[in-house]
């Protein structure tokens, strides 16, 4: 999981980069399970993100001070999922390459594919 940092998810262990290998054949499907993934992802953070601030719910003492504690929780899962989201893309890229490198996809396809037609 190349994704794994120090800086965010602290106490998180860290991860040693793996490999992947994928039959030629797949590639393509494995490239729109993954733009599926990304896409669905960031859907919800478009939807629900305003809703991970960490106002207090209420006017109370433990809601007044849940709040700041919930709001630096809800950040550090927004750093994180950015980065995911990141390390997804440049893996979505990566697959393209290798369709290209294998010919799955035509030259004049590729761009279609990298806006995200593909899949």
């Amino acid at each position: 999981m190349p994704f794994a940092s120090t800086d965010i998810g602290a106490g998180a262990p860290q991860v040693a980069a793996v490999t992947m290998q994928v039959e030629p054949e797949k590639i393509m499907e494995l490239k729109g399970r993954y733009e599926a993934v990304r896409d669905t992802v960031q859907d919800f953070l478009m939807r629900e993100g305003r809703n991970l601030r960490g106002v207090a719910l209420a006017g109370d003492d433990v809601s007044t001070a849940a709040a700041p504690i919930f709001a630096k929780n809800a950040q550090m899962a927004n750093n994180v999922t950015a980065r995911f989201l990141e390390e997804l893309t440049l893996n979505i890229q990566q697959l393209e390459n290798a369709a290209k490198l294998y010919g799955l996809v035509e030259e004049g396809n590729a761009e279609a594919f990298r806006d995200g037609a593909g899949g």
